[in-house]
């Protein structure tokens, strides 16, 4: 049917090529590459598995706000990865002045979460823009997980997944890694996946 056949289908350029994570087209669409990787991450938050090397991030950013379509102020750099059981989220945040951090939350699923400096992203694992997962952490390690269901705002918040993250400092700073088991989403069956992917950070 053609539904299915949107799901299967990349809208956009190419996938890239190991070890690129990232291909962009003129239009400004990215489709993202995520690595296998044969061993389990140790998701301590500090990324110094050799795999960071090995991959390039993904980056270049673009700003929503103040400037809608200026490159980002901050640089981010992530990393998509994956083994037989785990879905890995894995990222640094740069920033040249971590004084001015707002930071004030720890408890899970507040909505205040995302008004810190934080990251999230969307998973949009049917690939069909109407479902999806959405996991958010801020440099403190407080975190929050919802559910979209058929486009539904806002997300479902009493959705709580089992996934696990955490997050670390760096000179110039902070980092983040998930891990997010695989039985704990719902996508369609079957080895090739194509799954709808953003992300966004606040500075």
């Amino acid at each position: 049917p053609a539904a299915a056949q949107d799901r299967s289908a990349v809208n956009g350029p190419p996938p890239p090529v190991a070890p690129a994570s990232i291909s962009r087209d003129a239009s400004g669409r990215a489709t993202l590459r995520a690595h296998r990787i044969r061993e389990a991450l140790n998701t301590d938050g500090t990324l110094d598995e050799p795999i960071y090397t090995q991959i390039q991030p993904i980056g270049d950013f673009i700003q929503f706000e103040p400037t809608n379509g200026a490159p980002a102020s901050e640089a981010t750099e992530v990393w998509i990865l994956f083994d037989a059981d785990n879905l890995y989220v894995s990222g640094k945040a740069y920033d040249r002045s971590p004084d001015k951090w707002v930071l004030n939350e720890m408890r899970r699923d507040v909505p205040n979460v995302s008004a810190n400096e934080s990251v999230g992203f969307s998973i949009d694992t049917f690939n069909d823009k109407r479902n999806g997962f959405l996991f958010e952490v801020n440099a403190l390690g407080g975190f929050l997980d919802a559910q979209v269901t058929n486009e539904g705002f806002p997300p479902n918040q009493n959705w709580n997944a089992v996934f696990s993250v955490e997050v670390g400092r760096f000179d110039g700073g902070w980092s983040f890694e998930f891990r997010i088991p695989f039985w704990s989403l719902r996508y369609q069956p079957g080895n090739d996946q194509i799954w709808g992917f953003n992300m966004r950070r606040v500075v």
